[in-house]
């Protein structure tokens, strides 16, 4: 697997082959003596020889960049469909997931999660989870936030949701904490609900 480490390696060979070139065709030419017309002869074909090998160098140097290159793009496209992969299993997730920073303001949420909120992901980026829980709740609510341990150890959380136009519902939620990641790199908090609980509550 290359690395940005081996790349500059590579560009230092280049560096270093041109700055051997110029010393080596500085040597040749740097006389003060008249040249004769067999010493013309051998000058040039010491620079040619010069070049010739110079070139030769170059152009290794030039096909190990170009494959290193190569093998980044493909390893830069395994990791994009990778990170395609696990997000499109996130979204697609039956049970209703949220992602928030230490916070708990909602950064990521699958279809399931906007399902059982009744409103749509964008309406609900960025802005606090408290938000989302019945009014009478949020001071335990922000408690438990308070409190929750810095290991990442997975925890019960149960949330009393609050919908538009609907009673509070018991939402019982699993929530672990995964290190550095989120926009600090402080980690984020991994929610996972139960919608069954929330819609047994839910019947009439």
């Amino acid at each position: 697997m290359f690395s940005e480490l081996e790349s500059n390696s590579t560009i230092d060979a280049l560096a270093r082959c041109r700055q051997t070139v110029l010393a080596r065709a500085a040597r040749v030419l740097d006389t003060d003596a008249p040249p004769s017309e067999a010493d013309g002869r051998e000058t040039l074909r010491n620079i040619m020889g010069l070049l010739m090998t110079s070139l030769e160098g170059l152009k290794v140097a030039e096909e190990e960049l170009r494959e290193q290159n190569d093998r980044l793009r493909e390893q830069r496209a395994s990791v994009n469909d990778r990170l395609r992969h696990y997000r499109s299993l996130f979204l697609a997730s039956p049970m209703p997931s949220i992602i928030t920073d230490m916070y708990a303001s909602m950064l990521e949420m699958n279809y399931a999660a906007t399902e059982l909120f009744r409103r749509e992901a964008r309406h609900l980026e960025r802005k606090p989870l408290v938000t989302l829980v019945a009014p009478e709740s949020r001071d335990t609510f922000r408690r438990q936030l308070l409190n929750f341990p810095i290991d990442e150890t997975t925890r019960a959380w149960p949330i009393v949701l609050q919908r538009t136009g609907d009673v509070p519902i018991p939402v019982p939620a699993i929530v672990r904490r995964v290190s550095g990641l989120g926009p600090t790199q402080s980690g984020v908090l991994y929610w996972v609900l139960e919608p069954q609980a929330a819609l047994v509550e839910a019947q009439p």
